[in-house]
């Protein structure tokens, strides 16, 4: 008998408790990401330089600052390639039509 009325007692008590469970925590204010200034940068795009000489047209290709490829489109045929294989700075002529590319990535430069 106590128990029943101990739990009729407390049965108005009952949706104020269950009212109050789900509360939510207020979300967080992110702070914005800090400006990132042309100084710290980075280059993901080639610098390309075009020079015309006569009628030949030159497209130097940089990264970085280093020059790794050339493309000479002479005025009386077909365009050619230089390319720098391994960043020694010399350059090698390669045939556009059996050209094989091995992706070379830079990973650690010392």
């Amino acid at each position: 008998m106590r128990r029943l009325t101990a739990l009729l007692l407390l049965l108005p008590l009952l949706p104020a408790v269950a009212a109050e469970a789900p509360t939510i925590p207020p979300k967080a204010v992110v702070p914005p990401p800090p400006a990132i200034s042309p100084s710290n940068a980075a280059e993901a795009e080639p610098e390309v330089r075009l020079i015309q000489k006569g009628d030949e047209k030159i497209e130097e290709y940089r990264l970085n600052g280093q020059l790794y490829m050339v493309k000479v489109t002479p005025a009386h045929g077909v365009p050619y390639y230089l390319i720098d294989d391994n960043g020694s700075g010399n350059m090698r002529q390669i045939d556009p039509a059996t050209r094989i590319v091995i992706p070379r990535w830079v990973l650690v430069r010392f």
